[in-house]
């Protein structure tokens, strides 16, 4: 029986993987009192403009989202903000284990039970995730969308494949890059499909905010300039990593102008119609969200949790080396996404609460991604060449 526990199993389906992965998720349970939840952010987010909505019928200008998202996130804060919070929490908890099954099922990998159950605990115990929970963020949204984004993509649904680009925008700012370069894709190829799909979400998005705005800028989030002035130093971008440590903003700029040629660069065949394999579309989505967290700059630790895809991606060619370098490399990978992770967060917190020093993991994965891509795409261009 314990043997049977790490042998491979058959294809199970994401709706198998999603009962499975589940019950690992609601172990949070243990871990987290729905009642004594900070939900700050669930609270400064949707619960307060929400009910700043309901008896004004507006919400403040500076509120730093698209109006849309508090309308999204009504069915959640009618109640009390107790019963808000847990009816968010419990949602949370679904779609992570939602998000979770779509990865799984479409990584390279061949399952086990015990292989399932390992990569789902330390997912679900994966900082920026616990964060999020904790806090009530939209991020877990945020990675289901991504997930779907990139099943909808691989299966080539394309109406499908914009309307889950268009709910991106729900939270705009963690996937930007991904969506611009999916859409200048699909107009290049004339998918006028995706477009579709995404024109309909946007147009439902507007319509529904337009009776609820006291200024246009509402639209696409109105406080987001001063929330950026404000916070630019604390959050967990390039940006704020050298800004806390009094640099020029005219360095950050660079790098990220430097990243975002670099992705441009890697992204260029695809957009040019060439053919690309599965693996090549999970490295290329993969350094799209990496480069959008690292280089926009606004973006917060528990936003990081996106860095599931492409640690995903990393653990499968991993997983395709020799049994010692399979070894070290799924050591390091865990270092830099778990101690790492929560020893800078326990180091450089502080009193400032600054996030800063979480973009460093994120940094490391992306030398740690580029690194394992090349290495494949030598051996891959050797056996060919024999």
């Amino acid at each position: 029986m314990l043997n049977n526990f790490f042998q491979p199993v058959r294809k199970l389906g994401v709706f198998k993987l999603f009962l499975i992965v589940l019950p690992i998720t609601c172990i949070l349970f243990v871990f987290i009192n729905p009642s004594k939840l900070d939900a700050s952010d669930f609270l400064l987010i949707a619960w307060n403009p929400a009910q700043e909505l309901l008896k004004s019928g507006s919400v403040s200008a500076d509120y730093p989202y698209p109006i849309w998202t508090v309308l999204i996130m009504l069915p959640f804060v009618v109640w009390s903000p107790q019963v808000s919070m847990l009816l968010w929490f419990v949602a949370n908890l679904f779609m992570l284990a939602g998000s979770l099954a779509v990865l799984i099922d479409m990584l390279d990998w061949e399952i086990s039970p015990a292989l399932l159950a390992f990569v789902s605990t330390l997912s679900i115990f994966f900082l920026p995730v616990l964060t999020s929970m904790w806090l009530g963020q939209l991020s877990i949204f945020s990675l289901l969308i991504l997930a779907l984004t990139l099943h909808f993509f691989l299966s080539q649904k394309w109406i499908w494949l914009g309307v889950i680009v268009g709910l991106s925008f729900v939270k705009p700012q963690v996937m930007i890059l991904l969506v611009g370069l999916l859409l200048l894709w699909s107009l290049l190829q004339r998918r006028w499909q995706v477009w579709l799909g995404f024109g309909v979400v946007i147009f439902i998005f507007i319509i529904i905010s337009l009776p609820f705005i006291s200024t246009p800028n509402q639209i696409i989030g109105g406080g987001i300039s001063s929330h950026l002035s404000t916070y630019i130093e604390r959050t967990s971008t390039i940006w704020g990593l050298l800004l806390s440590i009094g640099s020029s903003w005219l360095i950050p700029a660079l790098i990220s102008f430097g990243l975002l040629i670099w992705l441009g660069w890697i992204w260029l065949p695809v957009l040019l119609g060439k053919g690309f394999t599965k693996n090549r579309i999970f490295f290329l989505f993969s350094s799209a969200i990496l480069v959008n967290l690292i280089a926009i700059p606004y973006s917060w630790m528990h936003n990081l949790l996106l860095l599931i895809l492409p640690c995903g991606y990393c653990i499968t060619l991993i997983l395709k080396m020799k049994s010692r370098s399979r070894f070290f490399g799924l050591v390091i990978l865990f270092i830099v996404m778990h101690p790492l992770m929560v020893s800078l967060f326990i180091v450089f917190h502080g009193p400032t609460l600054s996030q800063a020093y979480q973009i460093i993991p994120a940094i490391i994965l992306t030398l740690i991604l580029i690194l394992l891509e090349w290495t494949k795409n030598t051996d891959d261009n050797i056996a060919l060449s024999r």
